[in-house]
């Protein structure tokens, strides 16, 4: 990715009200119809940070 690819999404985050880098929810279901059905689950729920790859849940260390 060069850097005009950055700037375009980080205008495009700006423009959203979303922080740099976080997906849109119409970003989110693009991303999880591309991805093969047997693993949709798990993709979506790492995207949305709730997930490991492998489908685990993702746990705070927080009290």
């Amino acid at each position: 990715m060069n850097g005009d690819d950055s700037e375009v999404a980080e205008h495009t985050a700006d423009l959203s009200g979303n922080a740099p880098g976080e997906l849109t929810e119409r970003e989110i279901q693009e991303l999880v119809a591309r991805c093969p059905e047997q693993q949709r689950w798990a993709f979506e729920g790492w995207l949305r940070g709730v997930r490991q790859l492998d489908g685990d849940p993702i746990v705070s260390l927080a009290p």
